[in-house]
């Protein structure tokens, strides 16, 4: 008997649900598919590719790598290994649900087993009554944590003689120099990061106070499980994971949230969109120096620190009044960590028209600046023609003449403008 493993979020052997269910079959074949449709969509002939590549590179065992259509493979697949099975971990997205139910309609046609597996979430998100607010969710969440590991050694991949892409041949064509985040980094990361002091330091940009797991997550390059067990000291941490769980359960129970604001209320906004605000934020020009600073780690690192994604995504939304799915669609292009149920409900939440927010959340960049970057550490790294200005300046555009963008909007003005809008 032999069994096809699609691996996509899961790029793991330790701990993964997938490998257990494929245990019982003679032979197993571990296969990722660079689909082109994705690549596109996402725009990530980057560093976010070269990460996927070493986390396959560095996965322990052979998996076949391919690169095209996704079903299109799968036919050529289902052809020549006439496989009994096609076992892969379930999917939430709406994309990621669109592609596995074509690949499961293509396993019927050709009397194929096709089994979907629940791993790299701590909680099924079908088992939790519908919830509209985290609180409650949160108290149910931990009611049904699913910590059951797995110790599965895969041994019994066979050496096929297939066409297969070599994913190394995209690395030599993208020409980067410096990579951030790298898979094998994950193991040490959460073995030595200080969960304990996670609530004091987490707000602080110009700190390491973050695990910086997110990418090992959403790649499942370590088991959500065994970050789980390192992490459960810290009940800040947690709520942080139950948080992504939650959008999960927001997206099953709600699913018209990809394009429809959660809140009725909020759907009739009237967004202003203006080209001239929206280049200076993309471009990290707004003339507000943690605002730029953020939107330059961004695009340098493919990451950045949650308190400064809530800063950028309150400045877009409420001061510029830039529709959220401007911002969503711009953090999809450049986050190593991008997890669309994930980025579109964080984006939803900071525009005040999603599920759980306050009736109106409204970051001022000045005073984030000065509470969360208080020496302008974080401002100076990622802006450093201004390194030798005085850290009160940064902090305040408004009130000093920086030689630097001048800013585009005035908060205190905008301010006004937008409970209007919002109200």
């Amino acid at each position: 008997m032999r069994a096809i493993v699609w691996l996509k979020r899961d790029l793991r052997v330790e701990d993964n649900r997938v490998f257990e269910e494929a245990k019982n079959y003679k032979e197993i074949i571990p296969v990722f598919i660079f689909d082109d449709q994705i690549l596109a969509d996402l725009m990530s002939y980057d560093k976010r590719l070269v990460y996927i590549i070493n986390a396959i590179e560095n996965i322990g065992i052979k998996v076949y790598t391919f690169k095209g259509k996704t079903l299109e493979i799968f036919k050529r697949l289902l052809d020549e290994l006439k496989p009994d099975a096609v076992i892969t971990q379930k999917a939430y997205s709406w994309d990621g649900e669109e592609r596995v139910k074509q690949v499961k309609n293509l396993c019927s046609l050709y009397n194929v087993k096709f089994i979907e597996v629940f791993d790299g979430l701590l909680v099924n998100p079908e088992l939790i009554p519908p919830k509209k607010v985290f609180t409650s969710f949160y108290k149910d969440w931990l009611k049904y944590l699913d910590l059951e590991r797995t110790d599965v050694k895969v041994k019994n991949i066979p050496i096929i003689d297939l066409k297969t892409f070599d994913p190394k041949e995209l690395i030599s064509q993208l020409k980067i120099d410096t990579v951030y985040f790298k898979p094998q980094d994950c193991k040490e990361r959460l073995k030595s990061f200080d969960f304990k002091n996670y609530e004091k330091t987490r707000d602080y940009p110009y700190l390491d106070g973050t695990s910086k797991l997110s990418p090992c997550i959403r790649f499942g390059i370590i088991s959500i499980r065994e970050i789980f067990e390192r992490s459960k000291e810290s009940e800040s941490f947690l709520r942080e994971l139950a948080w992504r769980e939650f959008w999960y359960h927001i997206k099953l129970n709600f699913p018209w949230t990809k394009d429809l604001e959660f809140q009725e209320k909020r759907r009739n906004i009237q967004w202003e969109n203006n080209q001239k605000f929206i280049d200076a934020f993309l471009n990290a020009s707004t003339g507000y120096p943690i605002i730029d600073a953020g939107i330059r780690q961004l695009i340098q690192e493919k990451w950045i620190h949650n308190r400064v994604r809530m800063i950028l995504g309150s400045f877009l939304t409420k001061d510029l009044l830039v529709d959220w799915r401007i911002g969503e669609e711009f953090f999809k292009h450049h986050l190593i960590d991008y997890d669309q149920l994930v980025n579109i409900g964080n984006w939803q939440w900071i525009a005040s028209v999603g599920a759980d927010p306050n009736p109106l959340r409204i970051f001022n960049p000045i005073l984030q600046a000065k509470r969360f970057d208080p020496n302008c550490e974080y401002i100076k790294k990622y802006i450093p023609e201004l390194k030798n200005l005085p850290c009160h300046q940064l902090h305040d555009p408004l009130t000093y003449n920086l030689p630097y963008h001048k800013p585009i909007v005035n908060h205190y003005e905008r301010v006004s403008i937008v409970k209007l809008k919002y109200k």
